[in-house]
């Protein structure tokens, strides 16, 4: 499927000496090769035309993803065997992806299949990498790794909602600090005070509890009125979260009962390259009836709306507009809040101690480094992995139980 590449350990950046890196994750790299092992979401359904090619990186990879006229999706290294030209510039024939440098075609399996220049036989010897895919809840999976793919992963709750509203966007930091804000219950009172999520209260300071499950850990705000807010962490990038309905009422207006829906989170921390993520969710929206088309176009509108957060944000963090101007300048109020913080640590942040210094609070921080420099160094001494899975039942709290 691909070729194989031994493992390679670059010393951590910015982080004290002698831990795991889970920074680098490009090909080689111990955290690249282990989330490699997993099947990662890398774009959306619904934006991929027939016929047509995009080109992506993913964990510092080049790819060409490319639907047949007939529908189905694929995937290979944008890269021409020939002469490096890039193959997503290319033309789709059926299954088959064409270079426009000098036509030479390659499979979904990223064997080349035609060289309309070469001799016939040559092209048997000829082959790049190609990799399985997959679409579910209107994302595109592919599966990187060597090897057949493991079993693919299926979330039965979102295939029973009424709707699924799935999208991407793009945040320019290193993926980790994403990773580690699923763990971070404690930046909801702080960071989204002005946000969809004051239906929580957000003055009541809650205790907060970390804990291992079989799929990854779980973190949980013990509220002092007696709520429970719950969200969990799924190996290796997985976070998942509930929205109380409450949560999606804006201000001055009244609800309906599409907008009195609970929405459940599944959500994914995808490296671009070392210094950017994809930030992938696939939104379950469960209501009585038929979710109107007017709706699912306002959610298709709303996903969309991720370059006025990303300007929003980058006025903050210059100093042009203050922190709690977010709420009253963009829709996607989260996304800024967050992208603020988490770009305000720098591009890859400076995890030394003496700079960074956790507290008491930073329960889920420790939990989820730990868990990757088990994992990872358990690959790189060649030791086995653990199994992640979700067990049958095991969803969020969304703050009003």
């Amino acid at each position: 499927m691909n070729e194989q590449v031994a493992i390679q350990t670059p010393p951590p950046p910015l982080t004290d000496p002698g831990t795991i890196d889970y920074i680098h994750t490009g090909p080689g790299t111990l955290a690249g090769t282990y989330l490699r092992l997993f099947w990662q979401p890398i774009y959306v359904s619904r934006k991929l035309e027939a016929g047509r090619a995009v080109p992506l990186t993913i964990m510092n990879q080049k790819l060409a993803l490319y639907r047949s006229q007939d529908g189905k999706v694929h995937c290979v290294e944008n890269r021409c065997a020939h002469r490096g030209a890039l193959l997503s510039t290319g033309w789709v024939e059926g299954d088959v992806i064409r270079c426009p440098f000098h036509g030479w075609a390659f499979g979904p399996d990223g064997q080349c299949v035609h060289q309309p220049l070469e001799a016939a036989g040559y092209a048997k010897n000829i082959r790049i990498g190609g990799y399985p895919t997959r679409e579910y809840l209107g994302l595109v999976f592919a599966y990187l790794g060597e090897g057949e793919p493991p079993e693919f992963p299926t979330y039965p709750e979102w295939e029973n909602a009424k709707f699924v509203s799935a999208q991407i966007d793009t945040r320019p930091c290193n993926w980790f600090q994403n990773v580690e804000n699923f763990q971070d219950e404690g930046h909801v009172f702080f960071t989204h005070r002005r946000s969809a999520f004051e239906d929580l209260d957000l003055t009541q300071i809650p205790k907060i509890k970390t804990e291992k499950t079989p799929w990854g850990l779980s973190q949980t705000s013990l509220f002092p009125d007696g709520r429970r807010r719950a969200t969990l962490f799924g190996m290796p990038n997985i976070g998942m979260f509930a929205v109380h309905p409450d949560n999606i009422k804006r201000q001055g207006e009244e609800r309906n009962a599409e907008e009195s829906a609970w929405q459940m989170f599944l959500d994914y921390r995808v490296p671009v390259d070392d210094e950017s993520h994809l930030q992938v969710h696939a939104i379950a929206v469960f209501i009585d009836g038929e979710p109107s088309e007017d709706y699912k176009k306002r959610w298709e509108d709303f996903s969309d709306a991720e370059a006025e957060a990303h300007e929003v944000a980058a006025k903050v963090l210059s100093g042009e507009l203050p922190y709690d101007a977010i709420a009253e300048k963009c829709h996607h109020v989260p996304l800024a809040q967050d992208e603020v913080v988490q770009v305000g640590q720098g591009v890859i942040a400076d995890r030394r101690r003496g700079i960074e210094n956790l507290g008491a609070s930073d329960t889920g921080i420790v939990a989820i480094r730990r868990l990757y420099t088990e994992e990872l160094t358990a690959l790189a001494e060649g030791r086995p992995l653990r199994t992640w899975e979700r067990p049958e039942g095991l969803l969020p709290l969304g703050g009003a139980e």
